[in-house]
C-alpha cells in the first residue's frame, strides 16, 4: 500500500501487482467441475454450512460416475471432489483415478485432512492423480481446532495429513472459517501453517445458513470491530511473506488498506446462479426469497438481493443519467486538466467498470481526479457517481437507473442483471462510514473504483 496526500488528508492508493491480478482474475474465470461424493462427515463443525444437506449417506457410484463423465463432456479440466467429507467415501481413491483417466488435468479435494494422516492412503491418492488438497484448518492449537470441528484429536490428525501431502508434492491450501473464537488468533493460525509449508490460504466469511447460524450464532458471529482487527492483522502479516491469500464472501468494508484481497465481484455470478431458481422466480413472479429476515444482515448477497427485489417490482428510473454524461476516463481527466476540455461545458460521471482490469485501464490517478472535480464544481457542475464526502451533496447516485439491455420479452434476464448490478449498483463503504452524518443519503463508491483507489480515500463526516 502506497500512501499519498490529497488536500491535507491521507488517502490510500492501492499498489496492484499485474501478475497477481492476472492470476486472481484467471482463477475466477476458470471452469471447475464439482462432484459431491458424500452427505456425511467425520467432523461436526460448529459452523457447518452443509449440515442441512447431510443425511449420513454416500453418493451412489453411478451418480458419481455420471457426474465425472458429464464434466468432461462439458469441457471441464479441473475436477473438485467434495462432500460432506469426500475422503471417507469407500471409493474415493478410485474416483480420483477415474478422474485422471477421463482426462481431467487437475484434480482437487476439499477435505478436513484427517484421512491423509494415513501415509499409504495419501500416497495412493497422489499416485492416482490427486494434485491439490484444500484443507479446512480453523485453529493453531488442539484446543481451538478440536472445539471448532467437534472432534477431539482432529488437530493432530490434520497436521499429520498436511505434512504427508506436502511431502508428496501435493499443492496444499488451508481454508479458515472466520469466527469469534479464532479471529483473535488469525495471524498466529496463518503463521503456524505457513511454517508447516502451506503458502496459500482462503479466509471464509460466515454464511447465515447451516449449523453456524441456526445453532451457534451466539458464540460464533463476530462484531465488525473484531472482524476488522483480526483480518487486518493477518493480512499485514501476509503482505510481508511469499503467500497467496484469498477471501471468500468477506465484504470489502473489512479490507480497508488491503483491498487487493477482496474477492473478485464476478464471484457474484457463482453465488447468484447457484440460487438461480430463487432469483428467476423473483423476476418472473415477484415472489421474494424465503430466507428474508434476520439472516439478511449477515449475508454477502444482501445488497444484490435488495436491488433485485426492487427491480423485480419495477422500482427504477426511466433513464440512466450516467449514460447522458461524459465519463471521466484517464483521457478525459487529462483533457480537463490541460484545458482541452472545458470543465463547465459538459456533465461528467465516474467510470463504472465491471472488472478490476477495466478499472485500472480507465481510472486516472486519484489526485488528478480530485483536481478535475474541483474545476468542475468551480464551474457550477458536478461529477455524478462520487460519494458525498468526495463529490458533494449532489454527486451521489440516489436513483436506480433504467436497466438498459437487461430486459428481454418483458422480463429481467438474471445473468445480464448480475453484470448490470456490478457496474451500476454495487457500491460500497468503509467501516468508518457507519458513523458518517451523510451515510443515509450517500450511495458510496463503485466497487471496482474502491479496489483501485482504496477505501482510505473516503472521508466520513
Amino acid at each position: 500500500m502506497v500512501l499519498a496526500r490529497d488536500r491535507g488528508f491521507r488517502v490510500s492508493v492501492v499498489n496492484i501487482d499485474k501478475e497477481e491480478l492476472a492470476i486472481r482474475e484467471q482463477a475466477v474465470l476458470e471452469t471447475r467441475w464439482w462432484v459431491r461424493l458424500t452427505r456425511l462427515c467425520n467432523n461436526r463443525c460448529l459452523f457447518c454450512l452443509d449440515a442441512p444437506a447431510q443425511n449420513g449417506k454416500i453418493e451412489p457410484d453411478k451418480v458419481v460416475q455420471a457426474r465425472l463423465f458429464e464434466g468432461r463432456a462439458k469441457g471441464a479440466s479441473r475436477l473438485i471432489l467434495s462432500g460432506g467429507e469426500p475422503t471417507i467415501h469407500p471409493r474415493f481413491l478410485d474416483f480420483v483415478r477415474m478422474g485422471r483417466d477421463l482426462g481431467y488435468s487437475w484434480i482437487q479435494v476439499i477435505t478436513n485432512g484427517r484421512m491423509f494422516r494415513y501415509r499409504k492412503f495419501a500416497e495412493t491418492a497422489v499416485r492416482n492423480g490427486l494434485c491439490e488438497a484444500t484443507v479446512s484448518a480453523h485453529g493453531h492449537t488442539s484446543e481451538l481446532h478440536d472445539l471448532l470441528v467437534g472432534h477431539k484429536g482432529a488437530f493432530a490428525e490434520v497436521i499429520t495429513g498436511i505434512v504427508n501431502l506436502l511431502s508428496l508434492g501435493v499443492v496444499v491450501s488451508v481454508d479458515v472459517v472466520l469466527n469469534r473464537l479464532n479471529l483473535p488468533h488469525l495471524k498466529e493460525i496463518l503463521d503456524f501453517y505457513y511454517r508447516l509449508g502451506v503458502k496459500e490460504f482462503d479466509l471464509l466469511h460466515m454464511v447465515p445458513f447451516g449449523r453456524g447460524f441456526d445453532e451457534n450464532r451466539g458464540i460464533l458471529y463476530p462484531d465488525d470491530e473484531l472482524l476488522t482487527h483480526g483480518v487486518s492483522g493477518a493480512l499485514k502479516w501476509a503482505s510481508d511473506r511469499d503467500v497467496f491469500v484469498w477471501t471468500n464472501r468477506l465484504p470489502i468494508r473489512f479490507l480497508e488498506n488491503y483491498e487487493k484481497y477482496f474477492q473478485d465481484p464476478h464471484k457474484i455470478y457463482d453465488e447468484v446462479l447457484g440460487e438461480r431458481e430463487v432469483f428467476r422466480e423473483l423476476f418472473a413472479t415477484q415472489k421474494e426469497p424465503s430466507c428474508l429476515g434476520e439472516r439478511c444482515q449477515y449475508c454477502f448477497l444482501e445488497t444484490f438481493c435488495q436491488c433485485a427485489r426492487r427491480y423485480a417490482k419495477g422500482e427504477y428510473s426511466d433513464r440512466d443519467e450516467t449514460e447522458e454524461r461524459t465519463i471521466l476516463t484517464k483521457e478525459v481527466v487529462k483533457g480537463v486538466l490541460d484545458g482541452r476540455i472545458d470543465a463547465g461545458s459538459a456533465k461528467f460521471a465516474m467510470p463504472q467498470p465491471e472488472t478490476l482490469s477495466e478499472a485500472l485501464a480507465s481510472l486516472a490517478p486519484f489526485e488528478e481526479l480530485m483536481a478535475v472535480k474541483e474545476k468542475v464544481l468551480g464551474a457550477g457542475g458536478k461529477v455524478l457517481g462520487l460519494p458525498v464526502c468526495l463529490g458533494g451533496e449532489e454527486a451521489g447516485i440516489h436513483d436506480f437507473p433504467y436497466p438498459a439491455g437487461v430486459v428481454e420479452s418483458g422480463q429481467i434476464v438474471l445473468e445480464r442483471f448480475v453484470s448490470f448490478f456490478i457496474k451500476k449498483l454495487y457500491r460500497v463503504y468503509s467501516v468508518r462510514c457507519a458513523k458518517c452524518s451523510a451515510r443515509k443519503r450517500c450511495s458510496g463508491i463503485q466497487v471496482n473504483v474502491a479496489r483501485v483507489y482504496g477505501l482510505g480515500v473516503l472521508r466520513p463526516f
